[in-house]
């Protein structure tokens, strides 16, 4: 069984959450919402619907935010009725931002449900455009978004190369409206004959690479896989199980994180 409770968030609009994972299990019901939400917003990229406490009040995950929205009873009789022309009419009522807070047991309860709109499916990134470095056994897995001129990026690295049980995918992200140049220099480190190699120089040492770029990037596929993953800075990170961090993390946090995961992977092991 995949540890993540996010194996399908990348695969397909028309499927639910991962199963067995009470956190995210959908009942029949909820399934049929989410169903007829996908058909009347194709284009909002809505990935659970599900009822929340209060009758009616559904959450749901669009895009990588949370919103919410109430479903009368009558609407849940004709939800196969419902399409991009009549919506409004059966979904007339949301709410975009904000918190669903329990006040008697002090509780926010949209703030797991933003954990988990940021989440991914990580079996789904296009590894085959990152650079790709491994140290030691490489039994942890990190999957990196950066711009090699962003200057949180290069403190970053500097964190990374103290890892000694990993492999890392770092997808090269220009963000050239702050970084003209940065594009051609990804570009440069992308044509490089050692890519991992001419990444490190730059990024760790400072090692300018004179020759043009001449050779077919990956960069625009890897900006295209930006936008659909709602990634808004750099660098963005991705841990092997779908979580996603931004910024400068130390090692020491990356590490923790690792350790954390590891036991849960041994204790879904243990329960099978």
């Amino acid at each position: 069984m995949n540890f993540s409770i996010t194996d399908v968030l990348a695969a397909s609009q028309n499927q639910p959450y991962a199963q067995n994972f009470a956190q995210t299990a959908l009942s029949e019901k909820d399934q049929k919402v989410l169903a007829a939400l996908q058909k009347a917003y194709p284009q909002n990229r809505i990935r659970l619907a599900r009822e929340t406490q209060v009758t009616g009040f559904y959450e749901v995950i669009l895009g990588e935010g949370v919103s919410y929205v109430f479903i009368t009873a009558d609407t849940l009789e004709k939800l196969d009725l419902i399409n991009e022309k009549n919506r409004d009419a059966y979904f007339q009522h949301w709410i975009f931002g904000g918190v669903f807070y329990d006040m008697k047991n002090q509780i926010d309860l949209t703030a797991p449900m933003k954990k988990l709109a940021q989440m991914v499916d990580v079996s789904k990134l296009p590894v085959e455009n990152a650079i790709t470095r491994e140290v030691g056994k490489a039994e942890n897995t990190l999957f990196v978004f950066t711009d090699p001129r962003c200057p949180f990026c290069k403190k970053l690295e500097e964190e990374l190369v103290k890892l000694e049980n990993v492999r890392i995918h770092t997808f090269l992200t220009p963000l050239t409206s702050l970084h003209p140049d940065a594009k051609e220099v990804s570009a440069r480190i992308l044509c490089a004959k050692d890519k991992a190699k001419a990444f490190e120089d730059f990024m760790l040492k400072g090692k300018e690479i004179s020759e043009p770029a001449q050779c077919q990037t990956t960069l625009e596929a890897n900006e295209r896989l930006m936008t659909e993953l709602g990634i808004k800075g750099t660098p963005t990170i991705f841990f092997e199980n779908g979580e996603r961090a931004t910024g400068a993390l130390s090692a020491e946090a990356i590490q923790k994180k690792f350790e954390a995961m590891a036991a849960i992977k041994k204790a879904i092991k243990e329960a099978n």
